[in-house]
């Protein structure tokens, strides 16, 4: 089921997109790849193209923002089976993304996050390791990544992106910390373009990724539109986000879509503090999901943008890995533990500084 609703998103956005497009359309975790800095003017005889569409929503310099998730329920299956209620899952998100290099020739820019995810729990299975540290320690993300745009030419270009991320169920001041470090992610993605012209771009690739959860690899789209009339657009990077863009004007616009976002988290063993019989070693947390939603995008003063976000977050996958093993999208034989994970609202707001 959960594969069948990733592919059904998959095809529709994409029948969407050619749909949509005009005589002039060709070309789209965490991986925004078209939002930099516009590079200097070009000097010399040679000309290539830069890394924007026309009207496309601004690529956020520094942002810092807040996302609550709503009631659900989770239910594990396994030696520690039980069901609890989440009255709410809530957090801090931070994102940096700095240009290194803004040349005619040549964008790079580095960046790092943090998110942290804090679960309240209406009630905690006392036997049960797994709620017991969602709800002590939750879960966050921190790390670093860096981003290459390298245009060939007026039309062709070439898209990369490497990340890494430290996971897992710890807090900035756990005494543990360290050994996280050595459970780290990343993700590798790279891209062959083509950009027809200031309104339309394309871009074919593969990533290796933890967006569905699991260590595994995908093909991408990347495709950004603008229509002639300046109103509409699309923004989308398949499988992982897909948005149409209406712009009111150049400081106001609302975007419509969604994203899919996921990491492995690395649970550390601390069964000697709980009553478990659960085998608690080495395990990993397939976190996955998909969050159809509508984005309402304004500048309140110069270059601060304030950003707001409603939707609908859809469990794709909440499993427990024995290892970071590598799976191939729709693999779900052997875990050491299924758990489910019920659906559920959510919104978001962040404050941002966006590039001129």
């Amino acid at each position: 089921m959960k594969i069948k609703l990733l592919f059904l998103m998959l095809s529709f956005s994409i029948q969407l997109t050619y749909s949509q497009t005009d005589s002039t359309s060709l070309d789209d975790d965490d991986m925004d790849f078209s939002q930099y800095a516009d590079a200097e003017l070009a000097g010399g005889v040679k000309r290539y193209c830069n890394s924007k569409v026309l009207d496309i929503s601004p690529n956020k310099l520094i942002s810092i923002g807040y996302d609550f998730v709503g009631p659900h329920q989770v239910t594990n299956y396994g030696p520690d089976t039980a069901s609890s209620n989440i009255n709410n899952m809530q957090g801090l998100r931070i994102g940096l993304n700095i240009p290194v290099i803004s040349k005619t020739h040549l964008l790079w820019s580095v960046g790092a996050n943090y998110w942290r995810m804090g679960y309240g729990f209406n009630d905690v299975p006392v036997k049960n390791q797994f709620i017991q540290t969602l709800q002590q320690h939750g879960l966050t993300t921190m790390g670093l990544n860096t981003t290459l745009f390298k245009p060939f030419d007026e039309k062709h270009f070439l898209l990369a992106f490497v990340s890494g991320d430290i996971n897992g169920d710890f807090k900035l001041n756990d005494n543990n910390l360290s050994t996280y470090f050595s459970k780290y992610t990343y993700t590798i993605a790279a891209l062959y373009g083509l950009k027809k012209n200031d309104r339309s771009m394309i871009a074919y690739g593969l990533t290796r990724t933890y967006r569905a959860g699991n260590q595994t690899i995908f093909p991408i789209l990347l495709f950004n539109h603008t229509f002639e009339n300046r109103k509409w657009g699309i923004e989308m990077l398949l499988p992982s986000r897909f948005n149409i863009r209406r712009n009111f004007n150049p400081r106001n616009l609302l975007l419509a879509g969604f994203e899919m976002e996921g990491n492995a988290y690395y649970l550390l063993n601390r069964s000697s503090s709980v009553n478990s019989t659960y085998d608690y070693n080495n395990l990993f947390l397939r976190r996955s999901e998909i969050r159809p939603r509508i984005t309402y995008e304004r500048s309140i003063s110069g270059f601060i943008w304030l950003s707001l976000q409603l939707g609908y977050r859809i469990n794709f996958r909440y499993d427990i890995d024995r290892g970071d093993v590598f799976r191939w999208l729709g693999d779900d034989e052997g875990y050491a533990q299924l758990n489910d994970l019920s659906n559920s609202f959510y919104f978001g707001i962040s404050l941002n500084l966006v590039s001129p």
